[in-house]
């Protein structure tokens, strides 16, 4: 596995657990004590894997990628069977849709590499091919590339979310929350 595909994990990973993470504020506790913990080791991971340069647990983080898609899939089918949608209504569509986006990218590569990894490992005389190590501009260029990606895809999810509503407008202030009325100024 190329340090190009390393660094595409990464990120994807670090999108999806930073989603998951501002999805935590209005969900209810039910919801947002999964949210939290795979936020949280989503971002782990994702920053573990950049720090060590190499691919930390495949399979656990493979298991991960994919089970708040199961979750979210099982959670939308209840609430419809329930008809109780104010249990789902936390959990919006565009963030949830772009952190699975994330974990389906990560699911198909780690699928990939563990299936090459299998298939080496089942072989009577392993061979390892030489890694090509990646040229700096080729590194550069990719990594460009995901923080590009992953912040376009990133930034609407964080937008829809609760977080997103109560942010403050890029460049702007926060309006009637910083006046003090104070006595004698006047105002």
């Amino acid at each position: 596995m190329t340090v190009i595909v390393r660094a595409w994990l990464s990120f994807a990973a670090i999108g999806a657990g930073i989603i998951h993470l501002a999805l935590v504020i209005s969900s209810p506790l039910a919801i947002s004590i999964p949210l939290a913990l795979f936020g949280i080791a989503e971002l782990s991971w994702g920053v573990l894997i950049l720090v060590k340069d190499r691919l930390v647990s495949p399979r656990l983080a493979h298991a991960g990628a994919v089970t708040p898609l199961l979750l979210w899939s099982l959670l939308t089918v209840t609430v419809t069977l329930l008809a109780a949608p104010q249990v789902a209504s936390s959990l919006r569509f565009v963030p949830m849709g772009i952190a699975a986006i994330f974990e389906l990218f990560i699911a198909g590569i780690l699928s990939v590499i563990l299936r090459r990894q299998t298939e080496t490992e089942a072989e009577t005389e392993p061979s390892t091919p030489a890694a090509k190590p990646a040229t700096a501009v080729k590194y550069l260029s990719a990594v460009i590339i995901a923080g590009i990606l992953v912040g376009a895809l990133t930034t609407p999810a964080l937008a829809a979310t609760q977080a997103g509503a109560v942010a403050i407008e890029h460049g702007g202030t926060m309006g009637g929350m910083m006046t003090m009325n104070l006595p004698g100024m006047g105002h």
